[in-house]
């Protein structure tokens, strides 16, 4: 099995993510969005079993840049067309997906979402939560762009702050406006190379090694349950 993992800004890559696929088998390859050398590879979703679109500074909101996005957009709609596809979309990438399934995305009301809050899991009996016995999960967020969730979508995480924080389309797409894939030393740099847009937020900073321990507990589960689907 192949997964390939799309960046769209360097310093936001698989984090927890990778080493699970590989020890589910997953050969990971690469491809970095943001580099404008480089061109997108050709039959994306022929070539992987799962799709991993990570998270960015650019918004899907921004009428200017939907030329870029739009052959992301097709790979979110070929993923659904095809059996035995998956794709995962975190911050920027849950965006992407939300869009080409023809939802709003576009900046929330409130400002900026950034540091540690709790989830509310809405279907504890969804196949993802397996083996999580809790009613909330310790997630993260830096993020200021909001989706509605689209038609036909499962709502399965929300915030007090934004109520939509994750939706599952067919047990295929799974769009995360959260971060639970972040390990300890990309929180320390991000804390660094997004500390402009983290002064805009009120978000909760705290304790973050042991915070990011909790998170990750939860995560792995999570994210082995939508590998094994």
């Amino acid at each position: 099995m192949r997964a390939v993992f799309i960046r769209f800004i360097d310093c936001e890559g698989p984090g927890i993510l990778e080493p699970l696929l590989r020890e589910a088998g997953y050969r990971i390859s690469y491809q970095n969005a943001y580099d404008k050398r480089i061109h997108l590879m050709p039959e994306i979703h022929l070539n992987f079993d799962l799709i991993v679109m990570l998270g960015g500074p650019q918004s899907v909101a921004d009428p200017a840049e939907q030329e870029f996005f739009k052959p992301y957009y097709d790979i979110v709609n070929n993923v659904v067309a095809l059996p035995n596809k998956k794709l995962i979309g975190i911050c920027l990438g849950s965006q992407i997906i939300a869009k080409a399934l023809g939802a709003n995305v576009r900046p929330g009301t409130k400002g900026p979402e950034t540091g540690f809050s709790d989830l509310q899991v809405l279907k504890p009996e969804h196949p993802i939560f397996k083996g999580i016995e809790k009613e909330s999960i310790l997630a993260f967020h830096l993020h200021e762009d909001i989706f509605d969730i689209p038609v036909g979508a499962e709502h399965l995480l929300a915030s007090e702050y934004y109520a939509n924080q994750m939706f599952a389309y067919k047990n295929k797409l799974f769009a995360f406006q959260t971060h639970l894939e972040p390990t300890l030393e990309m929180l320390n740099v991000w804390q660094s190379v997004h500390k402009e847009f983290i002064a805009k937020g009120t978000g909760d900073f705290s304790e973050i090694a042991s915070k990011q321990k909790v998170m990750a507990e939860t995560a792995n589960t999570i994210f082995r349950n939508i590998i094994n689907l």
